[in-house]
């Protein structure tokens, strides 16, 4: 009996592990959330982000085929990317895409993404330049 009265004592090393990985994770969690709430400007700029390299992609796509031509172009992915909801205020927010392709050289194009969206009465914008070379046809 006074064996098991012996090992019985205070916290294994084992349960004291396994209680600081649940406090870790729990302090993580939270500290991850914290700052989209406090400042929904970060996740709508990585938003904006997320959009002007969907449109780089589809260009890119475009530039391998031989089918990327100077001038102006639309969004070329889905438009329900063009808004979100992660502004942390229940309002949507819609994003514009301003496409504009330039000749920068024989098989070269000079590729500008503008992005822009409304938060709190103010506009705010994303300019992304890129080059691809064009596969000639």
């Amino acid at each position: 009996m006074k064996k098991f009265l012996h090992d019985r004592r205070g916290f294994a090393l084992f349960n004291t592990v396994i209680l600081t990985l649940i406090t870790s994770l729990a302090a993580m969690i939270l500290l991850n959330a914290v700052p989209r709430v406090k400042n929904p400007q970060a996740t709508l700029k990585l938003t904006a982000r997320y959009v002007a390299e969907e449109q780089f992609a589809h260009l890119e796509s475009m530039a391998a085929s031989g089918s990327l031509d100077a001038g102006s172009y639309s969004f070329q992915g889905a438009p329900e990317d063009l808004t979100t909801e992660n502004a942390g205020e229940g309002v949507p927010v819609k994003f514009t895409v301003d496409t504009q392709v330039s000749l920068g050289g024989k098989n070269l194009r000079r590729v500008t993404v503008k992005v822009t969206w409304q938060f709190g009465g103010e506009e705010f914008k994303l300019k992304s330049e890129r080059m691809m070379r064009v596969v000639p046809k």
